[in-house]
């Protein structure tokens, strides 16, 4: 009786969703735009531009590239201990 109560909502849901009329939009605007035909590329378009700065900063060298993160993963919580009778 189940199952059969189930199969009727599910075809009657099906039904109804089928049976609705979803609004067609059939007209698109189109647009038109011209071709502009380019003869050459100009030569300061391709130079990179290089800027050298002569700012002096410091810069902190740590030992191990990861030690932060890996003392933060490496922490240990009650549960990992185990349980003396």
């Amino acid at each position: 009786m189940k199952a059969l109560f189930t199969l009727l909502i599910i075809v009657f849901a099906g039904g109804v969703a089928l049976a609705q009329n979803t609004p067609q939009n059939d007209k698109v605007d189109t647009l038109e735009m011209g071709i502009v035909m380019v003869s050459s590329i100009s030569d300061s378009d391709l130079k990179k531009k290089v800027t050298v700065s002569n700012e002096t900063s410091i810069a902190r060298l740590y030992r191990y590239k990861n030690s932060r993160v890996n003392r933060e993963l490496a922490f240990i919580t009650k549960k990992n201990y185990g349980k003396l009778a």
